[in-house]
This record gives C-alpha cells, sequence and structure tokens, in this order.
C-alpha cells in the first residue's frame, strides 16, 4: 500500500510489537498484550466505546478519521481493528479494502460498527463474507456485545492471564470525552492510558522542553504573587484533601486560580464556575513530550527532532509533530488533555501541602490554552483521582465516618446530581444506593467488584453527593407505591441520580433560551409538569427527570450564554422543588396565586413555542436516524407539553428505534404510543408508528387491526394498503 512508507524515519521499528489475530486466529503469548485500533468519528460513540473497553486486558489506541488511520497502521499495525462503517472522510469500507489489500493486515480481525448507514441485513453479510476474519455491530444498541466479541477473537484463558497492572480487571478511568489512547502499558491503577509520571518509558533524563520550561518561570512567578495576595479560601491538604477542595470550589461555583504547593513542587489551578479547565506546573518533566513517549504515540527520534526544531523555529511542539505526520491532531487534543489530567491527578498522591484559592480572572500567564482543557466534571476528577492515587488506609479513613450508617444522597441537588461515571454498570451501583441501607450492606451486596465500590463510594463522598445518616431516608426521585401509580410511564422518568450522564442530546442555544422564556412565563406547577393535587414524591420525581437534564455538568463545555442559561433553567426548577415539596411553602404559593389570578393554576396545556420547535428537532432527528438524539428532544417536549399525542408518539418511535432488540425499550416505546392514541384517538402519526412497532415486533395481527383504524382515518393512505397487503401474504 501506499501509506505504508510514511516517516518512517520517525516511528517505532515493527518488529518490537507482536501482533496476533488472522483468518485462522493464534493464541496470545503469555504476558502479551492485544493491540485495538478503533476508527470512530463520532463523538458520542467514541465516548461510549471507551466505557465498553475499560477494564479490559487489551491495549487501545483511536483515530477520527482514515486518514489518519491509514498512518498508524503504517506505524504499527493492529492486531483488531474497530471501524465505523461511516467516517467523516468516507465511508469505513474504503479502508477495510485496504486492509485487504495489505499484506500486514490482510488477515486481521475487523469489528464493523455501523450507527447511522449501512444497518440492514444484507449490508452485514456483504461485509462478513467479503472482510472476514469480521464481526459486524449495529451501535449503540448492540455496543454493549463489543468486548464479547473482541473477547471471542482471541484464547480466553491466555486473555485472562494477560497482566493488566497492580488494579487488575477491576480498573477503570477511560476518559469521558472520547475513547482512550493507551498506547502505554497500563498504570499503577489499572487504568488504561493513564499516565504515571514515576514510570517513564523515556530516557533518563526529564524532557525539559523549552514550554515547559517557559511554564515554570510563570508559575513560579504567579506563585509569588498569589502567596502575598489575600486568599478567599486557605488551608493544609492535610485537614482539607484536595478532593474537598475541588467540591467545596464547585459548590460556591468559583472562578479563580487556586495555588497547591509542597516542599518546592507549586502548581496553579484554573477554575471557571466552579471547574477545573487548566492546570500549571514547575515540574519540568510534566511536559507534552514525556505524556506522548509514554503512550508511545511518539518514538524518541521523532520526539528529539521536534524538540531541536522547537528551538530553532520557536514553535510549539504539538504543532511540529502533527506537521511532521507522526501524530494526527486528534491524538494531539486528546494527549495535551493528558498532559492537565497528569498535572492534576499527581496532586492527589500528596499527603500533606498547602492551598490557597483566589477568586477572579487568572493572571497573565495563566490563561487556559485555547481549546485545550480539562473535560471531567470535577465528580469525575474526584473519583479518577482516587482510583489512581488512594490507597486502602486512605479509603478507610473516608468510609469510616459512614461505618453502621446509611447512605443518603446529598440534599443539595447541585452535588447531587453531579456527573460521576459513565461506566453503565457503576452507575447502576450508585442508583442502588436508596438511603435504606447501612455502609455495610451497600458494599457487600455489590454487583460490581469490591476494589470498584469502594472507590465509588469514597468517591461519592468526597464529591458530597452522599452523607451519613443515622436512620433511613428515601431517595430523592423514588415513588412510594401509592405515587407510581399517579407518575409518567417509566420512559419518561430518569431513574436516578446516575442515569447515563452525559448521554442525552444538549439543547441549542435557542431552544435552551426558549425553555428558559417557558419557564420564567410559568408557574412552579407548570414549571415541573405537575399538578396542584400530586403528592410529594411525584413532584421529586418529575424535579429530577428535569433537573439533571439542566444540570451544569452537563453544559459545562458549551458556550458561556448556553451555561448560563441551563444554570438559569435548573435554578428556577429548583426553587420550583422548593417550594412544592415543603407543604408550607406550598399552601402559601398557592394561596398567592389564587388572590393574583386564579387562572394561572393548571387545568390543560398551554401552548409553547419552546416545546413545538424541540419537537420540530425530535422529527430532524429521527429522520436522520439519530435516534438517540430524537428520543431526548422528544421527552423535553413531552415534558413541557404532557398531554400532546404528536410528542408521545414521536417519543415512542424514537424508542423503539433506538434500540428494537431491547424489550424493556419496547414495553416503554408502546406504552408511549398507547399513551398517544388514548390522548387522540384520531392521532395519525400514532397508529402509524404503533402499526409500524406491532409489524417489526412479530405481532402481524396487531399491526394489521392498527392499519386498519388509520385507513378508516384516511382512505387515500396508498402505503397503509399496501403494508396490511403485505402482511396479510405473508401470514
Amino acid at each position: 500500500m501506499r501509506y505504508i512508507s510514511v516517516h518512517r524515519h520517525f516511528v517505532h521499528a515493527r518488529g518490537s510489537f507482536a501482533g496476533v489475530g488472522g483468518a485462522r486466529m493464534r493464541k496470545i503469548r503469555p504476558m502479551a498484550r492485544a493491540y485495538l485500533l478503533v476508527v470512530e468519528s463520532d463523538p458520542d460513540l467514541q465516548r461510549r466505546l471507551a466505557d465498553a473497553l475499560r477494564d479490559s486486558p487489551y491495549e487501545v489506541a483511536a483515530e477520527t478519521e482514515a486518514s489518519w488511520a491509514r498512518r498508524s497502521i503504517a506505524v504499527r499495525p493492529p492486531d483488531v481493528v474497530v471501524l465505523d462503517t461511516s467516517l467523516s472522510d468516507g465511508p469505513g469500507f474504503v479502508l477495510a479494502d485496504e486492509l485487504r489489500k495489505d499484506p500486514e493486515t490482510h488477515d486481521k480481525p475487523i469489528v464493523f460498527l455501523t450507527s447511522r448507514r449501512y444497518r440492514g441485513a444484507n449490508h452485514r453479510s456483504v461485509a462478513l463474507r467479503r472482510y472476514g476474519p469480521a464481526r459486524y455491530l449495529e451501535v449503540p444498541e448492540r455496543l454493549h456485545e463489543l468486548r464479547a466479541e473482541l473477547d471471542a477473537l482471541f484464547d480466553p484463558d491466555a486473555a485472562a492471564a494477560v497482566e493488566v497492572g497492580s488494579g487488575g480487571a477491576e480498573a477503570a478511568g477511560a476518559r469521558p470525552g472520547g475513547i482512550p489512547e493507551p498506547r502505554s502499558a497500563t498504570s499503577p491503577s489499572g487504568v488504561a492510558g493513564a499516565v504515571s509520571l514515576s514510570t517513564s518509558a523515556s530516557p533518563s533524563a526529564p524532557i525539559a522542553d523549552p514550554d515547559q520550561r517557559r511554564e515554570k518561570r510563570d508559575v513560579e512567578r504567579t506563585a509569588r504573587t498569589l502567596e502575598n495576595a489575600d486568599a478567599d479560601l486557605r488551608g493544609t491538604l492535610k485537614r482539607v484533601p484536595f478532593a474537598r477542595v475541588l467540591q467545596r470550589l464547585f459548590a460556591r461555583r468559583a472562578t479563580g486560580s487556586l495555588l497547591l504547593m509542597r516542599e518546592s513542587t507549586k502548581k496553579i489551578v484554573s477554575f471557571v464556575g466552579g471547574y477545573p479547565v487548566s492546570v500549571r506546573s514547575n515540574v519540568l518533566d510534566e511536559c507534552l513530550g514525556q505524556i506522548l513517549l509514554q503512550q508511545r504515540l511518539i518514538s524518541n527520534e521523532a520526539l528529539q527532532e521536534s524538540l531541536r526544531r522547537m528551538k530553532d523555529e520557536k514553535r510549539q511542539q504539538g504543532e511540529l509533530l502533527v506537521e511532521m505526520g507522526v501524530l494526527s491532531p486528534y491524538n494531539l487534543s486528546r494527549a495535551l488533555v493528558e498532559q492537565l489530567e497528569a498535572k492534576l491527578f499527581e496532586v492527589f498522591s500528596w499527603p500533606d501541602g498547602q492551598y490557597m484559592f483566589k477568586q477572579g480572572e487568572p493572571p497573565d500567564g495563566n490563561q487556559p490554552r485555547p481549546g485545550v482543557q480539562l473535560d471531567r466534571s470535577p465528580a469525575a476528577l474526584i473519583l479518577e483521582g482516587i482510583r489512581r492515587h488512594y490507597t486502602p488506609a486512605r479509603q478507610d479513613a473516608v468510609l469510616a465516618a459512614y461505618a453502621g450508617k446509611y447512605l443518603a444522597f446529598s440534599r443539595d441537588p447541585v452535588l447531587r446530581l453531579q456527573e460521576i461515571t459513565s461506566d453503565p454498570a457503576e452507575q447502576r451501583f450508585i442508583h442502588d444506593i436508596d438511603g435504606r441501607t447501612r455502609l455495610e450492606t451497600v458494599i457487600d451486596s455489590a454487583r460490581i467488584p469490591r476494589d470498584k465500590a469502594r472507590w465509588l463510594l469514597v468517591a461519592l463522598s468526597q464529591a458530597g453527593m452522599i452523607e451519613p445518616a443515622d436512620t433511613p431516608i428515601r431517595k430523592q426521585g423514588t415513588p412510594t407505591p401509592a405515587a407510581a401509580a399517579a407518575s409518567p410511564p417509566a420512559a419518561d422518568v430518569a431513574s436516578g441520580p446516575a442515569s447515563v450522564p452525559g448521554s442525552a442530546a444538549l439543547l441549542s442555544t435557542n431552544q435552551l433560551a426558549l425553555v428558559a422564556q417557558t419557564v420564567r412565563s410559568q408557574n412552579h406547577y407548570w414549571a415541573l409538569g405537575v399538578k396542584p393535587e400530586d403528592p410529594r414524591e411525584v413532584i421529586d420525581q418529575a424535579y429530577e427527570a428535569l433537573a439533571r437534564g439542566f444540570h451544569p455538568d452537563r453544559y459545562r463545555q458549551r458556550p458561556d450564554e448556553d451555561r448560563r442559561l441551563a444554570q438559569e433553567i435548573f435554578d428556577r426548577l429548583t426553587e420550583a422543588h422548593r417550594v412544592l415539596s415543603d407543604p408550607t411553602r406550598r399552601r402559601a404559593y398557592v394561596s398567592k396565586l389564587e388572590k393574583q389570578r386564579p387562572s394561572d393554576l393548571p387545568s390543560g396545556p398551554v401552548p409553547s413555542g419552546a416545546a413545538k420547535e424541540i419537537y420540530e428537532t425530535g422529527m430532524q432527528h429521527l429522520r436522520a436516524n439519530r435516534h438517540r438524539e430524537a428520543v431526548e428532544a422528544f421527552r423535553q417536549a413531552a415534558r413541557m407539553l404532557p398531554d400532546q399525542a404528536d410528542f408521545r408518539a414521536g417519543l415512542g418511535w424514537a424508542l423503539f428505534r433506538e434500540a428494537p432488540a431491547d424489550a424493556r425499550a419496547g414495553r416503554a416505546a408502546r406504552a408511549e404510543l398507547l399513551r398517544a392514541i388514548q390522548l387522540d384517538p384520531k392521532n395519525h402519526r400514532a397508529r402509524y408508528y404503533l402499526g409500524h412497532f406491532y409489524a417489526q415486533t412479530g405481532q402481524a395481527d396487531m399491526a394489521i387491526t392498527e392499519f386498519e383504524k388509520l385507513l378508516e382515518l384516511d382512505p387515500g393512505a396508498a402505503d397503509v394498503a399496501d403494508e396490511i397487503r403485505r402482511l396479510r401474504e405473508a401470514q
């Protein structure tokens, strides 16, 4: 292939890496690690793939475009390629053709991921026949099968024997913002791709690049300024651990600079609205080159060449490495974030030190690099820092306050609803915390490894998400049996404080503005979508479902205006819940409404431009087969106008199309479609979707019945008549 010789001078020799895989699978040699290359352009799927591959014994690298995947393959042929069929620079099949023609990769397995196009059985059959050995997965609905498919490609006994670090198979830590690029050995925590500056693959002498030397001078100069300033917060890390400092600054929505000092080490963390966005350090070996070399993203020869050119040309190292063709823009952006994280996570290992926080904009020279900032939420940073650096003794010290106590979620929704993990198993563990179970039972009954459960509980505590209780406490948003019957269907209510953080589509600026206008103009009942007679449990449930969607964590990486609008919506929803959940405040509020304008109390749906626009956005997503985004848009619209049949119909069909093989999703979809018909028996769209739902789930008789009812409403619907004819012929 033409690209095989690309920049060979700057890459590792192929012979230094052991390959596995092929048409006739070879067993992995003891201590070998299969090398996976993931080629995926969709950022959300990158994050989901990271979740699917966490804790795996594989070494994972990633690219977002076929063009850069070619260069990566030329440097180091992978043992398996995980390849999306639709990439930003063309169909993935083009790259697959090239892999099969290349002697280096002609027998390497390919796992195809198909999310938008090429989803039919015919495409699957052709791909498996043409590109074998291969697997073909529809995503996201079958993404959970990826790990099993990969394991099946290799000898399971040998794979189980692979050493993945001292954290073993219980380690985690894939970044929520994208696929991990762990071309390095596993970190002490077992996190693939985590950087441990104490174990370097680099030369023994620190890599002192000009950028890091400049940063060292800037940090030491700024530290002297901050030390002499009046601090808004000051203390020792022995008394207040770093995790708690992060939690306090998040709760305050603080903007400013946090100076951390231990012996000669000094670090400055910049915060915006409570979120750490950048870290600067005076430690010379916390440099970009060190990160890239440890992850084997570049060779030592490429590193030295980039350092020489940095000195001669006065340009940034990352820019030069991309220009040299040895590093893709995607992996450069991830490495820059890794560099920030390495500097931050190292502080979690400090047994002591000093900290001081100064409110205000960061001093000159300490502003975050444009386009590069920490992308995890504070709670997620705390969890990863604890995974990497908290010894069992430190974990015990935190959990001692919970010994014999019930675990209850914080009453502060800003803390309680933080995004801490995107791992489904960890989310289920958090969801199972019900306020009525003691610490010891929670750990002993956990459906995840014990070490993982302890890490999560320590992180939940340090992030302020849980607190000890002497008596059982009902979890917010958990209905009593009596209230459950009055609550919306399961498809319309999120399932606990950790339910799929970050997976739902975010609203646009215009949509946020319309929602904000709606919650400003309507009363508290309308804001939460509840009725005056609804019990406390229903109000809690409605609030949890709505507030989670507008929590500051969800919009932390969006423009300032989006963050401001989301924060306003969240605050107004929280105020509505504060009033309506307290009987005394609620009575006073109802009395006030009745005196001012009795008609303000809800008696039926109010037309809302915001809800209709969000519904139209959902239809656009549905037509483009972006089913996950469609589900969230329809759900938001239905929460605003719960009695709108079109909204319910769209939600039901999108739920089914997102996961047609999932029985639980099917039940939720059917419930929404039936609810739409109950709201409007003459709704064409609801009848049409329900008919196709029955047809695609093998219930031909019920499908024919629905289509016949639709024909009664619209006798000229030729496509419906054709569908009835087809179903009858197939019986």
